[in-house]
């Protein structure tokens, strides 16, 4: 029996072991496998590259690059007070603070010591040889033109994330995949084979409608603009006006986005799409072009202005100037509060108010970039007894720049209402197309009532309130704008907003360009400061983009004494920024001149002379022969590589000086600003307005 007993137990102690065996090893076998893999392997994500954003002809305006990072195991660190005083002192941190983070419980296992270091310092920190503290690469966000399209571009976070602009509308696609690597560990953590498990896939790239000349030329002119006029800040914009597609968008003051956040969070937002202000005269595009298609008024129909002063609702209204008789087309010109109060009055609150919804007011017009935001307008059902007069020359409502600029740009195009966009089309990492934009039109005006608003728009510039608009060898029209600022619920006596909305060549335009300062000092009136930043701005744009101007001009090149004389030269140095040699040296004013691109053909050239020519004339000619021209300086040629008659291949660059006979010096760029944030206030208070 003892022995039955003894092999019983032995065999039952075996089933029991079986048993055991079969549930950890078969039962429990993929708890146990993963237990072991987290114990032999450890598992980390890989950040996909972010897509390059590219501007119109495929040049890049952000990119990204490989950057070190400094972090630390603290667990593994034996001397964590020495340690924390050697790296504090490569990376310029304070080390107490840096032995307190070492410290912290929740930081032993992983913590970031300073991200993007410098080559040097790697190699610093590296000498150091401290178990616990490594260089991991990471991807570091790099805009090589620096404040270029600041505003419009956004940037990117520490933590790879976009924080505005189109680095943030598209985040999700410019983010790709991540991919996923696993390591081999042995028993002290320290591994010793990696492999990829999942590859990452890159981000998609975007493909901008922005022109990066035109980018450059809009910005060098707003600079000038604001600064020349004193204003706190300034927002100008440049629309193609088919398609609505942005060629330029431009804000001042501006920032740097490779180190946005040395700047003020209030200098990053978008003022184009975030800001709202009363448009002032500009406004009277909505009761002109309403009343006209209503049939109420006609272009050549005399308008009694009263000489100067209405009274609507118990307040008057009054004009800049006293005005009696005024065709519809003259009240556009001389900008008559008078005179678009009348039209507004025939219209009625409902016509008027549905008029302002048709062009786009009180709603956003959905431009693919963030943060944008519909304004305000009032349901009529909420007018006072003046509001119909005030509305009508642009007081009682809210807009914003890319409202009140595609209002003005369904004039332009005959009578359609365009969605602007900004992103012209979506590749991925091998340059196929994912999207492209999609041409979001409305038809909101016949085209003759488009085509006579267009004519009195052209009479501004002719005779009217926007003679410093005046392009030469275009046609152009426009309408300038002077609205008093809301300040603590009151109009100002001393605030404006100044601004001018055009659109060239007629009569077929190719631009609608908006300008806007605000708070200009001295003079304040759109056609005296604005207007002439729009004449720089279009002239140019033009000749980028290669329009045919109206006049024909004289091919022989300029007596250089002729020029010395008194001959200005209207093409100033237009050229693209240079790309940044590195983030922390660089310094934006120091790049004067650059390339200005042309069509390439394959054909090889012979090196004209281009001694005493114009600037304007050694464009055309090396527009004509497919070359490159690297210009500096404004006047009259008088210097150029290579030399007359020397083979040049079509592409390649030529670098021509500019001076004026007695110019000594290059002048410098003018110094940055800060402003003041430009906001609108709730309730509204009547009082006149100016062009």
């Amino acid at each position: 029996m003892r022995l039955v007993l003894l092999i019983g137990l032995t065999a039952l102690w075996s089933l029991s072991i079986l048993a055991r065996l079969a549930q950890l090893q078969i039962v429990r076998h993929e708890e146990f496998k993963q237990l072991a893999l987290q114990r032999q392997q450890l598992t980390r994500s890989i950040l996909a590259p972010r897509g390059v954003i590219y501007d119109s002809h495929m040049d890049e305006l952000a990119t990204s690059i490989t950057a070190g990072t400094v972090v630390a195991e603290p667990r593994k660190i034996a001397a964590k007070q020495a340690a924390a005083k050697s790296v504090a002192a490569i990376l310029g941190l304070n080390a107490q603070g840096l032995l307190t983070k070492m410290l912290d419980p929740a930081h032993q296992s992983f913590m970031i010591v300073q991200r993007r270091v410098s080559p040097k310092a790697e190699e610093q920190v590296e000498a150091l040889k401290i178990e616990g503290v490594y260089i991991i690469d990471e991807s570091m966000r790099v805009y090589p033109n620096r404040e270029l399209a600041c505003h419009a571009l956004g940037f990117v976070n520490m933590n790879g994330d976009g924080g505005a602009g189109i680095e943030l509308e598209y985040d999700e696609e410019l983010k790709g995949t991540r991919g996923q690597i696993s390591l081999d560990v042995d028993a002290r953590r320290q591994s010793f084979r990696g492999h990829t498990e999942i590859p990452p896939v890159q981000g998609s790239s975007l493909v901008l409608s922005i022109d990066r000349s035109i980018q450059y030329i809009v910005e060098r002119e707003l600079k000038a603009g604001v600064e020349s006029s004193r204003a706190s800040a300034g927002v100008a914009i440049v629309m193609e006006s088919e398609t609505g597609r942005i060629l330029a968008m431009a804000g001042y003051p501006n920032f740097n986005t490779n180190t946005y956040n040395k700047y003020e969070a209030s200098l990053w937002r978008n003022r184009s799409v975030s800001d709202i202000f009363e448009p002032g005269s500009t406004f009277k595009v909505v009761v002109a072009a309403t009343a006209l298609e209503a049939g109420l008024t006609r272009p050549d129909e005399l308008i009694d202005c009263q000489m100067g002063s209405i009274v609507i609702g118990k307040h008057a209204f009054h004009d800049h100037n006293s005005y009696g008789l005024l065709t519809f087309s003259q009240v556009l010109e001389n900008s008559s509060n008078v005179g678009a109060a009348k039209l507004g009055l025939r219209l009625g609150e409902q016509r008027l108010y549905e008029g302002m919804r048709r062009f786009g007011f009180g709603a956003k017009t959905g431009i693919d970039l963030p943060a944008e935001i519909g304004g305000l307008v009032r349901d009529w059902h909420q007018w006072s007894g003046l509001s119909i007069g005030a509305i009508s020359f642009g007081q009682e409502v809210g807009v914003t720049s890319i409202q009140i600029l595609s209002a003005i740009n369904a004039i332009a195009n005959g009578g359609y209402l365009v969605r602007p966009s900004i992103v012209d089309r979506v590749i991925d990492e091998n340059g196929d197309l994912v999207r492209k934009r999609n041409t979001d039109q409305t038809k909101i005006l016949s085209p003759t009532t488009a085509a006579a608003v267009r004519d009195a728009f052209e009479g501004v510039v002719l005779r009217g309130t926007g003679k410093k608009a005046a392009l030469e060898g275009y046609r152009a029209a426009g309408k300038t704008g002077t609205a008093q600022k809301i300040i603590d619920g009151h109009y100002s006596k001393d605030k404006f907003v100044a601004s001018f909305i055009g659109f060239a060549p007629l009569p077929q335009p190719r631009l609608t360009v908006l300008v806007q300062l605000d708070e200009p000092k001295g003079s304040t009136y759109g056609g005296q400061v604005s207007a002439p930043i729009f004449q720089k701005i279009a002239q140019e744009a033009l000749l980028q983009l290669r329009v045919a101007p109206d006049i024909p001009r004289p091919s022989p090149a300029p007596n250089l004494a002729q020029i010395s004389a008194g001959l200005e030269d209207y093409l100033p140095n237009a050229t693209p920024v240079l790309p940044i040699a590195g983030l922390e040296n660089s310094q934006p004013e120091a790049a004067d001149s650059g390339e200005i691109a042309v069509w390439v053909s394959d054909e090889t050239a012979v090196m004209p002379d281009f001694q005493g020519m114009a600037k304007r004339l050694v464009l055309e000619r090396c527009m004509a022969l497919g070359i490159r021209l690297q210009a500096s300086g404004a006047g009259v040629a008088v210097s150029q590589t290579p030399p007359p008659g020397t083979p040049i291949a079509a592409g390649e660059i030529c670098t021509v000086t500019f001076a004026k006979i007695g110019l000594k010096g290059i002048q410098k760029p003018l110094a940055q600003d800060g402003s003041n944030e430009q906001r609108i206030a709730s309730g509204f208070h009547t009082t006149s307005s100016r062009p």
